[in-house]
């Protein structure tokens, strides 16, 4: 027998011993066992199988719904302080009132999403986009949300931005070629008799 075939059998009664075969060099004495342990204990890495069926990651739906809520809340929350910011009364906080002008409600809600965003830990490129969609979402709904509680954007806002934001509504349904609100079409005046 040559020292090939010998080494082969050695390697295959090893193998149906059950005993892993480790080259020298690749682990130090005693690592494979300290990380076999640590894995039944939970604290290391797990194995990644090789073979057979593997588990399909499944869509992260809740963190997608978080994500959105983050890109509202982060569109709401810029755009309130900007506008509070800028209209309100002179405050202790009017060193920022320059910074916060320049910046503008879009920029007041970009820095929010960004500090929501590093607080959350939501920060994989779905999620991110996901978080800017919320943004843009609500800045192209916020007038036609406007328009239908305009109570509560006089409270949160002022009655003018209401007001405007009404108007804005008009004109985006009809630049979308969609019919405009009931009560901003202009009504037909009376025949005179």
């Amino acid at each position: 027998m040559s020292m090939a075939d010998a080494s082969f059998q050695e390697r295959l009664a090893r193998i149906n011993a059950g005993q892993g075969y480790v080259a020298e060099g690749l682990l130090g004495n005693g690592e494979l066992d300290t990380i076999r342990k640590r894995q039944e204990t939970g604290k290391g890495p797990k194995p990644v199988a090789t073979m057979g069926i593997q588990e399909k990651k499944k869509f992260p739906l809740k963190k997608v719904i978080v994500a959105f809520v983050l890109g509202v809340v982060s569109f709401f929350g810029g755009s309130l302080s900007a506008f509070h910011a800028t209209q309100g009364v002179a405050t202790e906080f009017d060193n920022f009132r320059l910074l916060v002008e320049a910046l503008g409600p879009v920029g007041m809600s970009a820095v929010l999403a960004f500090f929501l965003l590093y607080v959350s830990g939501l920060r994989s490129v779905i999620l991110v986009g996901v978080i800017m969609a919320g943004f843009f979402a609500v800045h192209f709904a916020e007038p036609h949300m406007a328009r239908a509680a305009p109570e509560l954007w006089t409270q949160m806002y002022s009655a003018e931005y209401a007001d405007a934001l009404k108007f804005q509504a008009f004109a985006q349904t009809t630049q979308w070629g969609f019919a405009p609100p009931p009560e901003l079409v202009p009504q037909p005046e009376p025949a005179p008799e």
